[in-house]
């Protein structure tokens, strides 16, 4: 089987049985000991040179304008280059008038691409390597990395590769993401980095090579020139980590106060990460928990509990908001989700413009587990005391939203999963498409 085909095989696997663990078939791609590593797709012009949630998909969008125009734009149009694979993409940031999705190319090369009008017009701003990770935008500060998951002195007749370094590629803007300027390696084993501004951010650190629950925590205050050992993270059993937007290992509400996901266990500390304690709630048992939302001192929590009159199996069925205006330090109870948005296994996506404004979108799955039939938006205005559905054609992964009415979200169509961007100008009750051109 040649190395085009195999990569098809498995992302296709990807997509039926573990669809949205974001970046998890580059990094199964990545690891492969091809006996001679290549691109699975290239180009033969130059290349040309935005508070959340995706995606395991590949897509090939026609561009509106005349071929001769994209040459001299430097731009592929899908179908009239020798594009064996096409990219997937990422929504990666919505801020301000600008919207970002980056262009996956697996381990060899991404690109990041900005538009200011909606999804009309698309710039090229930035080329990176490694498996794309995620994206924040703070006005006009913001940062971008991609991890390196490539295995090292493959020989390519069976011998032992070198594990992945997990080493990260961090990127920042300084002038809402027309520029940006490569920060030092930080020399460690990268699972996830969270910011909180310009200046101030984390880094969960650990390894296939560390103990079960062996990570560990570091903070910088220079906007990730230099980064200090802060100490571990709490002993939680160990999770398969998937990558993409919005997946944060670790998060923070201010500098002192902070929560780290670990295998449905949420942890929370006070004191900038020196010291954890499992979050205490006093309500019915949580059984999983999902990262808190913060816009300012208000904040948002999704917690899912298992409803003993649901289906009869050991996963959540219940999808509940809690509400917080004092950064975290204490919960009420707010609004839960509509029926037929219940995580029973499904893919489930939250974005939310704190404290009143959340949209959940939710899949087909089986109906045994007592969920929709088909995919959804859910909106509610009120923190979860009131819902509107709308019953959608598109299957939706993730959302986000720049207001009340104008956001974006990414879908995947068709029995291969083939992905793209879609917009909203109705607070997500109807979508359209965006096209996309295929840089290079």
């Amino acid at each position: 089987m040649s190395e085009e085909r195999l990569a098809v095989e498995i992302r296709d696997a990807f997509d039926t049985d573990h669809e949205p663990n974001r970046g998890l078939e580059d990094r199964v791609l990545a690891a492969i000991p091809w006996e001679a590593p290549k691109r699975r797709w290239t180009l033969s012009w130059p290349r040309l040179a935005g508070s959340l949630a995706a995606v395991v998909a590949v897509i090939a969008i026609g561009v509106l304008v005349a071929p001769s125009v994209l040459t001299r734009m430097n731009i592929t149009h899908p179908g009239t280059g020798p594009v064996a694979i096409p990219p997937a993409y990422s929504l990666a940031s919505v801020a301000g008038n600008s919207v970002f999705v980056v262009q996956r190319g697996g381990p060899l090369e991404n690109a990041l691409l900005q538009s200011v009008d909606g999804g009309r017009t698309w710039i090229d701003r930035l080329h990176f390597k490694g498996i794309y990770d995620g994206m924040q935008m703070y006005g006009q500060d913001g940062f971008i990395w991609a991890i390196d998951m490539g295995m090292a002195n493959c020989n390519g007749t069976g011998g032992a590769c070198q594990p992945p370094s997990q080493h990260v590629a961090l990127y920042y803007t300084w002038d809402g993401g027309a520029s940006w300027t490569l920060r030092p390696d930080p020399g460690i084993a990268v699972n996830g980095i969270f910011f909180l501004g310009g200046q101030r951010g984390w880094i969960d650190s650990g390894s296939p090579a560390s103990a079960p629950g062996g990570d560990t925590l570091y903070a910088t205050t220079d906007g990730g020139f230099s980064w200090k050992l802060v100490g571990p993270l709490p002993q939680s059993a160990p999770m398969a980590w998937v990558y993409g937007v919005g997946d944060y290992h670790v998060t923070f509400s201010d500098p002192l106060r902070g929560w780290y996901l670990g295998n449905g266990s949420l942890f929370t500390t006070v004191d900038g990460g020196k010291s954890w304690q499992p979050l205490a709630l006093h309500f019915r048992p949580v059984t999983s928990y999902m990262q808190p939302i913060f816009s300012g001192r208000d904040g948002i929590l999704p917690v899912a509990y298992r409803n003993p009159n649901g289906p009869d199996n050991a996963t959540p069925n219940q999808l509940s908001f809690l509400r917080t205006s004092d950064g975290g330090a204490t919960w009420n109870i707010g609004g839960a989700a509509p029926n037929g948005f219940t995580p029973v296994g499904d893919i489930v996506s939250i974005a939310a413009l704190v404290p009143h404004d959340i949209w959940l979108t939710s899949q087909s799955l089986t109906g045994g587990d007592n969920v929709q039939v088909g995919p959804a938006v859910a909106r509610t205005t009120d923190g979860g005391l009131s819902w509107t559905v709308t019953h959608q054609t598109w299957r939706i992964l993730q959302m986000a939203f720049k207001d009340a009415t104008h956001g974006f979200a990414l879908d995947v169509t068709g029995t291969y999963n083939v992905n793209g961007i879609l917009s909203t100008t109705d607070g997500g009750a109807t979508w359209k498409r965006v096209n996309v051109p295929l840089f290079g």
